[in-house]
């Protein structure tokens, strides 16, 4: 993909499936949702979950992000993680916008805030990036 089709290839509404490393060595991967600044991928979630806890302990990341059908476009990667608190909930509010109905947004931006205050951003920075695109007639 040229920089343009990479742009607008991640401003769609597709899943990161996100790669962490268990203590033990095995690898877990997870689809979540991202947001994309043009550098680095930006996960919002919860502090207690399994992909949190395994990033604190090794802050490195697998990605891949895919078409589910015909083109077979994709994105595939790795890279350093860094972890923030998200106190005001902002990325959780930005991907909620993106991904689900307008009419949806709030009520699941405040469920998980309430549930919170304990939410990070998971920031992926690439070491490693592949893109490609499949345009061909099938």
């Amino acid at each position: 993909m040229n920089e343009k089709q990479l742009k607008e290839f991640l401003s769609q509404k597709h899943l990161l499936n996100i790669a962490t490393m268990t203590p033990d060595g095995y690898p877990h991967v997870v689809p979540v949702w991202f947001d994309y600044g043009g550098k680095d991928f930006l996960v919002s979630t919860a502090r207690k979950s399994k992909k949190a806890r395994n990033l604190a302990k090794t802050p490195r990341a697998g990605f891949s992000i895919a078409e589910e059908g015909l083109p077979y476009d994709a994105v595939v990667g790795y890279g350093d993680v860094t972890i923030t608190d998200d106190v005001d909930g902002a990325l959780l509010l930005k991907l909620a916008k993106k991904y689900l109905p307008p009419e949806k947004v709030d009520r699941y931006w405040r469920e998980l805030m309430d549930d919170s205050g304990k939410r990070i951003v998971v920031r992926i920075t690439p070491r490693w990036m592949k893109s490609w695109t499949d345009r061909s007639e099938y």
